[in-house]
């Protein structure tokens, strides 16, 4: 009897044990595992990066439980680079790959065209049209516009942003101040030095919205000499600093030096204000237009865009969907354009977004800089840079014009903006 009560008693224990552990097997089974998305963002971004980072992964993970969104941070000098698109868009995405990369749009449409992104089918009625077409390759767009980005000439004279061409800006500016150095710039970098080209090459056919042939075709010596007459308004003392390379390996004197009054004015993005406000510039005071760099003015529009790779299964196609509906929201927008300070500080980047809305929010409304740099963006006659053949081109092109700077190519990496902000502002610190 009391045998059978100790067998009764084990067989009862073993029971609940393995009910525990089916319960438990059970509960597991019952809660879908979360989908890993990995995404490359955009390095090339002033202020803290990292407070971007946390903003878009804990407010994105936060509306998508289901979905474990691994941001991947890589070096500007990677996005610009084809051979290491190609692997991250590739590689699985536990040997390196990831399924989303941000980046220029002048870098996506030779990898629509070896197959490696697939169709983006994700919308938006207000974006840019401009970046609509520049993220467009043979009538299928494969990108998901993020952020706006052009060539601008920025000044505290209106009178110099109302300038129709390079000649007249040569004038104007020469008038608001008599002595150079003029105008500052960076030429000695080879993705800058190939945007003005191409630029120039379009103001100079006003007509034309396509300006691939600037890119594909021998570089026009007009168009060239046009680049050079800018690049000239740097001269000081004989030398050139926007071209000889001094900028290339520190280029935060040219906002430091434009604040102070050494230049008119300078060549850059919207977001250049930001790096200008570290040297005290008050936004309210500058005027920003599309750069005169060719027979006329003329907006010519760029930026950042989502590419996919082209095997997405279905359930991270999916979790791709909500993440691109996620960064258009007008709260993650707000969030990262005004988290450029330290924590707690509302200080806004000048990123200009892809959403044309955005620039209504009340805060942008409300800033007198960010409306210029709306009215820039949108004046008329404005096309798109190229999104075919530029990585292919982009030396040659540089070793072409270079010549009537009377400059020599630089040596080193591709650099950006926020890495020369950032060597600066590091050795300060030292």
């Amino acid at each position: 009897m009391q045998f059978r009560q100790t067998v009764t008693r084990i067989t009862a224990g073993i029971a609940s044990v393995l009910c525990l552990v089916l319960m438990a097997a059970c509960a597991m089974a019952g809660s879908p595992q979360r989908t890993v998305l990995k995404v490359v963002p955009y390095p090339d971004i002033p202020g803290s990066f990292d407070s971007m980072l946390a903003i878009v992964e804990k407010g994105f993970e936060k509306k998508n439980p289901d979905i474990d969104l691994v941001l991947v941070p890589a070096s500007v000098h990677n996005v610009y680079e084809l051979p290491f698109l190609r692997e991250v868009l590739t590689n699985s995405t536990e040997q390196g790959g990831a399924h989303i990369v941000e980046t220029d749009t002048i870098m996506m449409g030779d990898l629509a065209l070896e197959g490696i992104i697939r169709p983006q089918t994700f919308t938006s009625e207000d974006w840019h049209p401009l970046i609509v077409k520049g993220t467009t390759v043979n009538g299928v767009r494969y990108g998901v516009p993020h952020w706006l980005c052009g060539n601008f000439l920025i000044s505290r004279d209106q009178f110099l942003t109302q300038s129709q061409g390079v000649k007249d800006l040569n004038n104007r500016i020469r008038t608001i101040k008599p002595k150079g150095p003029w105008l500052a710039g960076n030429y000695a970098g080879t993705s800058y030095l190939v945007l003005y080209y191409t630029q120039a090459w379009g103001e100079d056919r006003p007509r034309y919205n396509d300006l691939l042939p600037a890119i594909t075709g021998s570089v026009v010596p007009s168009s060239a000499r046009n680049v050079a007459a800018a690049s000239n308004l740097c001269i000081e003392d004989g030398k050139n600093p926007c071209v000889d390379g001094t900028y290339y390996n520190d280029f935060t004197p040219i906002f430091e030096r434009t604040v102070k009054g050494d230049y008119a004015a300078l060549q850059g993005f919207s977001e250049s204000m930001w790096y200008m406000m570290q040297y005290g510039a008050k936004p309210e005071e500058w005027h920003i237009s599309p750069l005169p760099i060719g027979d006329t003015t003329r907006n010519v529009i760029l930026g950042d865009a989502y590419i996919a790779r082209k095997d997405l299964d279905p359930a991270t196609a999916t979790a791709a969907e909500k993440f691109y509906s996620y960064m258009m929201e007008d709260a993650t927008y707000q969030a990262i354009i005004f988290s450029g300070g330290q924590p707690g500080q509302k200080v806004p980047r000048y990123l200009a977004p892809a959403r044309l809305n955005i620039f209504s929010l009340p805060d942008l409304k409300n800033d007198v800089y960010y409306q210029r740099v709306f009215a820039a963006m949108t004046s008329t006659g404005g096309t798109n840079y190229p999104n075919l053949y530029v990585p292919d081109n982009r030396d040659r092109i540089y070793e072409q014009v270079m010549p009537y700077l009377n400059g020599a190519k630089t040596k080193g990496p591709r650099r950006s903006m926020m890495q020369h902000h950032m060597k600066r502002t590091n050795q300060k610190t030292k």
